[in-house]
């Protein structure tokens, strides 16, 4: 099996050292005991520490269920600081294991833990799971899928993946401008009333601002396959489009005939300045797309699902006292069938938590015992509602609902302590409550995730498992390929390449000559290895 130059490295640096202290903290004790929901009391050191992003330590530091859950199992973790940027973080634990500079436990990503932990760098964790952490077993035994993911072909368990909050794009609009121009969100139902309502509005509101355009957004346009149909997708019998890291953004499969639909129709958008030529050009940067949202040059975003809220707290109501966002509902075909979106997944792998191999048993004890508090029914709660009586009360037909208001303890000067939910956020390993993360919220998002953040409307995500050779192969595929087809469907779009069936399917055969049937033979052996066949 290949390895990175750094893991080759690894074998002869951690033989030596594999049964001294554990981690930076392992001098720091603390005694007490804590009953924890599982029923068992900890005895003896109650701290460790543990190397996390830096950003995710300050917002840790704010948050007051946090703060009830180490009272609650007498458990404090003393965070060692890694830099702001992802891959910089992992480049530290790569440069840690090296020097043997490990904490007790790591953030890491779960493709570092499948590569460091048989060489011996991190703990396999199953048997532990086992005897200290009940929960976090019952949690594992009752998810497959989550077995599948973090357990290895010899049973070892090197890392434990999060969930995450399960997210869909969604279609902000402005409603006062809807209404200016005397059209009725509720009658947009396909992408044919969408540009029919784009014309309108261009005409209303473009006819004295050249600066006017419909619809606009940021970075990669190519972000409508699922409008039309034609989004990735993959199952045990078939694998169609670059799937792996784009199952949501830049979801795409242009081997689907309505791919070809969705290039014509973006060509209309543009050639009619319906959408913002630098946004299709793939060169509008955040900052212009906010300005022009926020100032009345757009209509109509689609990005992340609490953006329409950003815009109304971030400049849109000072910019226009009548200005007001809204979401609108997802898009059918012409047959009256709902266009699912593409979404997340469940759990997320670049957030790993992982534990240092030097620890001595009572260590892993200690920091499998916290976690397995929140696998527990009462810090599923702490985590996701907070106290009751402080933070939600529960209804009388048993509902919880927060009784802090969300824009206010949000708003809470930075370090002071606060109410927040955000799951989105890596606090601790632990589950999500998605009707908790999306109550969480503002008004205008808590009502558009409740009626949007169904079955019949969101696409269901998997967690693939990937072997390291298949993971090299497609890390150096999925970057050419993904790049080429964006750079070439930009390029149908403003003309710069004729629109044309022969060259459509031109650019098709040139896309699979680079990789992209590859990409789709390796994404299905690994589906098929993962889930089964």
């Amino acid at each position: 099996m290949k390895r990175k130059i750094v893991a080759l490295t690894l074998a002869s640096v951690l033989t030596a050292s594999l049964f001294t202290g554990c981690g930076a903290g392992e001098d720091k004790k603390e005694s007490g005991n804590a009953q924890v929901e599982s029923g068992e009391t900890q005895d003896g050191d109650q701290t460790y520490t543990m190397f996390m992003r830096n950003t995710y330590v300050g917002w840790i530091e704010e948050l007051k269920w946090y703060d009830a859950a180490e009272e609650a199992t007498g458990i404090h973790v003393e965070y060692v600081e890694g830099p702001d940027d992802f891959n910089d973080c992992y480049a530290e634990v790569d440069q840690r294991i090296i020097s043997e500079t490990l904490p007790d436990a790591v953030m890491t990503k779960l493709t570092q833990t499948n590569v460091y932990g048989p060489q011996g760098a991190f703990v396999d964790m199953a048997p532990y799971i086992k005897e200290y952490a009940p929960n976090l077993q019952k949690y594992i035994d009752e998810n497959p899928d989550y077995k599948a993911l973090v357990t290895d072909e010899e049973g070892a368990i090197y890392g434990l993946v999060r969930e995450s909050p399960i997210f869909t794009d969604y279609l902000g609009y402005r409603v006062d401008q809807l209404e200016e121009a005397g059209i009725k969100a509720e009658d947009i139902k396909t992408v044919n009333d969408f540009t029919e309502a784009m014309r309108t509005l261009k005409a209303h509101f473009g006819k004295d601002n050249p600066n006017y355009y419909p619809l606009d957004g940021r970075e990669n346009p190519v972000r409508f396959a699922a409008w039309f149909g034609c989004p990735s997708n993959i199952s045990s019998e078939e694998s169609n489009g670059i799937y792996v890291a784009h199952q949501k953004d830049g979801s795409l499969d242009i081997m689907n005939e309505n791919a070809y639909t969705m290039v014509e129709t973006m060509k209309t958008w543009y050639d009619e300045g319906l959408i913002n030529p630098e946004f299709m050009a793939n060169t509008r940067t955040e900052a212009d797309w906010e300005a022009a949202m926020i100032n009345g040059n757009a209509t109509f975003e689609y990005d992340y699902y609490n953006r329409p809220a950003w815009f109304m707290e971030n400049g849109g109501t000072e910019a226009n006292p009548d200005y007001q966002m809204g979401v609108m509902d997802m898009f059918e075909d012409e047959e009256g069938n709902i266009l699912k979106g593409t979404t997340s997944c469940k759990y997320n792998e670049e957030t790993c938590t992982a534990i240092n191999a030097q620890c001595s048993e009572e260590k892993i004890k200690t920091i499998l015992t916290f976690i397995d508090y929140f696998y527990s029914e009462e810090g599923m709660t702490l985590a996701n509602y907070g106290v009751e009586g402080e933070s939600f009360e529960v209804s009388e037909d048993g509902t919880k609902e927060f009784i802090v208001d969300y824009s206010e303890e949000e708003a809470t000067p930075e370090g002071e302590k606060r109410w927040s939910f955000l799951s989105d956020r890596l606090t601790v390993c632990k589950p999500v409550d998605n009707e908790a993360f999306f109550k969480w919220n503002t008004p205008l998002i808590a009502e558009a995730a409740e009626r949007i953040n169904t079955e019949e409307n969101m696409m269901e995500s998997y967690n693939i498992k990937y072997t390291a050779d298949q993971t090299e192969e497609l890390s150096n595929l999925v970057a050419t390929v993904f790049d080429a087809e964006i750079a070439g469907i930009i390029s149908f779009v403003t003309g710069n390449e004729e629109l044309t069936e022969e060259n459509w399917k031109a650019f098709q055969e040139e896309m699979n000559s680079l990789g992209l049937s590859r990409i789709e033979e390796i994404q299905l052996e690994a589906f098929q290895a993962t889930f089964g066949k």
